[in-house]
């Protein structure tokens, strides 16, 4: 979907608002978090106006199967703009069982133009009038789905809103749902990699971004900058961005002239090109590759993929710099790999790179090794208790290649900081196939002794020269890919998180000590 459409009838203004100093819950908090992305599927439920998690139209058909409906017309911003004659039609998901269930009472469903809305099995409309419908929703239902079954060219459906139940007054001026903005008031720092859809991303010109009058905030755009902002405005918190690495540099400049538009005066931005580029997986990092080869940066491959990763991530810099007038509000992240120490100083040297930058930024985590498919057989006869004292020695272990890192950057005069941090307990290669396996570590994800593993962690990070650590990550679902979440879910009681108390608790006992 493209970012402008004259139809879309939605614009969010930034609110600009100073909060004065002392008065935010995270002032001096040593801590960062990567909040988890926004979708149909969420655990966290970010918006009130639940229609902003949903899924991209799909087009229907009588007799068809599921998404088979022929092609679907949109407008740039993805609402349809109309529908065949031979019973066309298009639906979406608004958003998967949450783990407790849905809130209960009635929902508001708001839209603008003319057609006829209609919602999925169990979903009952009580009240209808045009532009507004009243539904209500059995708690444990699957799916909550809306389909639009007519629409009028001429004036189409479009800007629909799904608002939970108590939230119809004010979610246009508080869009973001109130438990979600008190768990994670206590966070210095947010890191919208996720939010942003910054892995594999094919966002390359401004108008490819994702805007605040899209149909969704859950597609491969991710959530509009507008958003973003608003969010480190209401928490006040300092934003972390990561820049796409197709983007151009017309796109950063944008993106960075409506920061500083937007942003309260008094927060700090962190800018990263992309998302670890040192790490083949991922597009960005076999796209550094391909440029680093190309403009002949070095014979070795890997390291001409770092170098190009460094030279990108200082034209980026520049570009911030020219927008905000110098660097006092930037924190300039150059990235590297934990594990590999000889990562950092190919990002920090080459073309003198450390000069232009303020942090050297690691991902330090811990237990990943358990994972590894070779071992899998030896793992899962483990005790819950047997891997976290295994990954207590990991923790041991790796405070001294922190403490290499805190050397390294200190010696170019930047400061060592956690990019992503916490456990790692998950299988690869194969190995996340393994049921056991995958029981067994979130087993040891939930088992109260994980709280102290946290602890002692954080500790370790501290006293071995780390800086800002930013938790990955905020809230989701454990699956076979990962435990990632501090949380699992929504509505969580915190005493079933120990991850999640282990961060405050540390939060709270050990102030910014930089």
């Amino acid at each position: 979907m493209k970012a402008t459409s004259a139809m879309s009838g939605f614009i969010v203004l930034l609110t600009t608002c100073v909060v004065p100093l002392g008065a935010a819950p995270n002032d001096n908090s040593a801590l960062g978090i990567n909040l988890a992305g926004v979708t149909y599927w969420s655990a966290e439920i970010v918006f009130v106006d639940l229609f902003k998690h949903s899924q991209t139209f799909k087009s229907q058909a009588p007799g068809k199967g599921y998404g088979q409906g022929g092609p679907l017309d949109l407008t740039d911003d993805g609402w349809v703009r109309s529908l065949r004659g031979d019973g066309q039609f298009a639906d979406s998901i608004i958003l998967s069982k949450p783990k407790l269930g849905y809130p209960t009472g009635c929902y508001t469903c708001l839209y603008d133009g003319k057609g006829t809305v209609e919602f999925g099995h169990r979903m009952k409309a009580v009240e209808k009038t045009p532009g507004k419908i009243r539904v209500e929703v059995d708690n444990d239902l699957d799916l909550l789905t809306l389909r639009i079954v007519e629409t009028d060219p001429a004036d189409p459906v479009r800007n629909i809103r799904f608002v939970l139940p108590g939230f119809e007054d004010t979610y246009e001026d508080q869009p973001f749902h109130p438990e979600f903005l008190k768990r994670w008031e206590k966070f210095r720092v947010l890191r919208f990699m996720d939010l942003q859809r910054t892995n594999n991303s094919r966002q390359t010109d401004w108008s490819d971004r994702a805007t605040p009058g899209m149909q969704t905030q859950g597609d491969e755009a991710g959530v509009a900058v507008e958003y973003l902002i608003r969010l480190a405005n209401e928490l006040h918190a300092d934003p972390w961005f990561c820049m796409p690495h197709l983007a151009t540099d017309d796109y950063v400049r944008h993106f960075a002239e409506m920061v500083k538009t937007g942003l309260n005066p008094d927060l700090k931005i962190h800018v990263e090109y992309s998302n670890e580029c040192w790490n083949s997986i991922f597009a960005q990092a076999r796209y550094c590759r391909e440029q680093g080869k190309k403009l002949g940066l070095s014979d070795n491959d890997y390291q001409a993929q770092l170098r190009y990763c460094s030279r990108r991530s200082v034209e980026i810099f520049r570009i911030w710099e020219s927008v905000f007038g110098g660097a006092g509000r930037l924190v300039r992240v150059l990235p590297a790999q934990s594990a590999n120490p000889w990562t950092s100083t190919q990002v920090m040297d080459f073309e003198e790179a450390y000069k232009h930058a303020d942090v050297l930024a690691i991902a330090p985590y811990f237990g990943n090794a358990l994972g590894d498919p070779k071992t899998q057989n030896e793992v899962v006869q483990m005790t819950v208790d047997q891997v976290l004292d295994k990954c207590a020695q990991y923790i041991e272990q790796g405070e001294r290649t922190i403490a290499e890192q805190a050397r390294l950057a200190k010696e170019r005069n930047l400061r060592l900081v956690a990019y992503e941090a916490g456990q790692h307990l998950v299988g690869y290669g194969g190995a996340e196939n393994n049921k056991a396996l995958e029981e067994l570590f979130h087993a040891a994800n939930r088992h109260p002794r994980m709280k102290t593993l946290y602890q002692d962690y954080l500790t370790g990070w501290k006293e071995n020269g780390g800086t800002l650590a930013a938790i990955f990550s905020s809230l989701g679902s454990w699956s076979k890919w990962g435990s990632w979440g501090l949380m699992e879910y929504h509505g969580q009681p915190t005493v079933e998180a120990p991850k999640y108390q282990a961060v405050i608790e540390f939060l709270d006992q050990n102030l910014r000590w930089w």
